[in-house]
């Protein structure tokens, strides 16, 4: 059986683990919230900015049809992973997924939001054209050099971690510019169409609605990324609350066999006095 002293020590770490454990989910909390503030907010602009762009166009049905269609035109797959290691598997899902998808590679291309999905890839020896960091924080990023890079191609398929609830995250693909689709479809707020024939563009209204797509298909690729990052860090979570479970349930149980064990040490202590008490009396009776 082990010693008291043994079990003790390994009780003081796991209790170091189990406050870590806490203090990280804690802080994952504390991302899920500002997170969720930040796609609110994100949803709010965009609203605005559709309900503009709507009535700067001639023909109300000519919405978001920026030329992309060029000769030879490419099409790209793009995957957002984490940073780190810690994605509980949904990384190897989202590259398998990819993968899967990656049927003609003539004619498509892999980037990669993240470093685990480079590292993934490297791994398998797929090419990737380029590579982005997931941005650092989880507010007033820009997305500008990831939105340039896929300007010029007519398809692109993101496939990411998508958040359910705190509980379930999975993970999903979308088309980019149906991203930009189904945020425009959530505004109902309709203005009055303006026209070259009652106001004066400079540069032009074409450039200056070109301007507009461009920043609203930004706002739908951070929309996917703070929904990835929301769901990673709802995965962080979940993970934090299960090593503080178990952490709790291995601190009760050191409890008990620690417990146990200085019984047993007193226990034969006492014997080991008993013992010598019946040992010195047996010398006084020879004597």
């Amino acid at each position: 059986m082990r010693r008291a002293l043994g079990i003790k020590g390994e009780l003081s770490q796991t209790h170091v683990i189990e406050g870590l454990t806490d203090i990280f989910e804690n802080i994952a909390s504390m991302h899920i919230a500002k997170i969720h503030d930040r796609v609110v907010a994100s949803k709010t602009f965009f609203a605005q900015l559709w309900t503009t762009y709507q009535e700067l166009r001639i023909n109300p049905k000519d919405h978001f049809t920026r030329e992309r269609n060029k000769p030879g035109g490419r099409s790209v797959l793009l995957a957002i992973t984490t940073e780190g290691k810690l994605s509980g598997g949904s990384d190897e899902q989202i590259i398998n997924d990819l993968l899967a998808a990656y049927t003609n590679p003539g004619k498509t291309d892999i980037m990669v939001i993240g470093g685990n999905g480079v590292s993934l890839l490297n791994g398998r020896q797929v090419k990737v054209v380029q590579t982005f960091r997931m941005p650092e924080h989880d507010s007033n990023f820009s997305v500008t050099d990831i939105t340039d890079a896929l300007v010029d191609y007519n398809q692109i398929t993101v496939f990411y971690q998508t958040y359910n609830s705190l509980r379930v995250q999975e993970v999903a693909r979308i088309d980019l510019n149906s991203a930009v689709q189904e945020l425009s479809e959530s505004v109902t707020e309709r203005g009055k169409v303006v026209s070259t024939r009652d106001y004066i563009f400079e540069p032009s209204i074409q450039k200056i609605t070109d301007y507009m797509e461009s920043v609203m298909f930004g706002v739908a690729l951070i929309q996917v990324i703070m929904e990835s990052k929301l769901a990673q860090y709802a995965a962080r979570f979940n993970s934090m609350s299960r090593a503080k479970q178990r952490a709790s349930e291995l601190s009760h149980d050191y409890k008990l066999e620690y417990n146990h064990a200085k019984r047993n040490e007193a226990d034969e202590r006492l014997k080991e006095i008993v013992r010598s008490m019946r040992a010195s009396r047996s010398r006084d009776v020879s004597l």
